[in-house]
């Protein structure tokens, strides 16, 4: 005879110190945006510093790449973000991405990706406008203006990093003329909110591009003081600049593009003649020996292909304007998978989801969408 619903035997219960520190820091963000709602107990919980950082670093070690995401935009006029699942890009024949709403607050004439950062994504708008924002959370910042006084023949380029040492998020600015004579920078601390003017670049110049975070540095491509090719760095705990050699390049090839893979700082070299992009990664991080040539892939005619990330099976996926491709570093064989919802996307970024905040205090960030 079967028993009543109330005499049979309740499932164990778990222990509380499991499920804080086994069961929720693996859980996806949105799960746990919805279990805030479960008790204010879950919501204190999840809410502290030290939870959202254990969920971040099981999150960044995750191996099936199911907590990291890929964003883009497309062009103007009309300017959309798009997301979609890296494990589904790297595993599936056909990944569709999603429409996601972004901190502008009206119609951009231009919209830049700068980076991202243990979840948060530096954006910048109509070439001055900055945002701090966390896709997972939609919650974004809009930093105070640099005070930078822009004159013509003039540009600015960003970097967006963490500094371990302070425990604080950096966005770097520089203002460079074209004819190399003046050089400013300033640090964004997202701790303080404040900007501050820092000295000079010492003899080298960062060419136009956005910093590439690896080692709690940044890196742009640019040139030494003797007017050689060479990869410009910042340290965000010292607030110092410093450069690292480029690989020996082939002739003709162009002015190289950096990247980061597999946590390893990348650099790019396209060759027009032959159609062809040489992709080399440094191993050992600060040790000229350690560039390595990993691929060389056709560049189907299009400029600028980017290399995104590495599977498990050594596959490298590579963004060519709207499509993605699959190499094998084992084989050489390619992989085409299809992409649904990603026409006319462009500076395409990976993050992890987390729930890293993107102000120093939780008031000063606005919810959207």
């Amino acid at each position: 005879m079967e028993q009543p619903p109330a005499a049979r035997e309740l499932p164990p219960h778990l222990p509380d110190e499991l499920v804080v520190l086994e069961i929720l820091p693996r859980l996806p963000v949105k799960s746990l945006l919805r279990f805030r709602c479960v008790s204010k107990s879950w919501l204190s919980l999840i809410s502290t510093p030290h939870f959202i950082r254990v969920h971040l670093e099981k999150s960044s070690q995750n191996k099936d790449y199911s907590h990291l995401s890929l964003i883009a935009h497309t062009s103007a006029p009309r300017f959309a973000f798009k997301n979609c699942s890296v494990q589904s890009l790297l595993q599936e024949p056909v990944t569709r991405a999603a429409n996601i709403d972004y901190p502008v607050e009206k119609a951009p004439s231009s919209i830049s990706i700068v980076g991202s950062c243990n979840g948060l994504v530096c954006i910048v708008v109509d070439c001055e406008q900055i945002y701090i924002w966390n896709p997972s959370t939609r919650k974004s910042n809009k930093l105070k203006d640099s005070g930078f006084i822009r004159k013509q023949h003039c540009y600015t380029i960003y970097g967006f990093g963490y500094d371990e040492i302070n425990d604080d998020y950096n966005v770097v600015a520089i203002l460079r003329a074209l004819n190399h004579v003046k050089i400013e920078t300033k640090v964004y601390s997202l701790k303080s909110d404040k900007w501050r003017r820092i000295e000079d670049i010492p003899g080298c110049f960062p060419f136009y591009s956005w910093g590439k975070y690896v080692d709690r540095k940044l890196h742009w491509p640019g040139y030494s003081g003797k007017q050689d090719r060479a990869v410009v760095s910042f340290d965000l705990a010292q607030a110092k600049y410093g450069e690292l050699k480029l690989p020996t390049n082939g002739e003709g090839a162009s002015f190289p593009v950096l990247g980061v893979l597999g946590r390893c700082l990348s650099v790019t070299y396209e060759y027009q003649r032959s159609n062809t992009v040489d992709l080399w990664v440094m191993k050992e991080y600060g040790v000229m020996e350690s560039w390595t040539k990993i691929l060389t892939f056709p560049s189907f005619g299009i400029r600028g292909p980017v290399p995104l990330c590495i599977s498990r099976n050594d596959e490298v996926s590579i963004q060519f304007g709207s499509t993605f491709r699959l190499y094998s570093l084992q084989d050489d064989s390619m992989g085409n998978p299809k992409t649904i919802n990603m026409d006319g996307c462009r500076d395409a970024t990976i993050y992890v989801e987390s729930l890293v905040s993107a102000s120093a205090t939780e008031k000063e960030e606005r919810r959207y969408g």
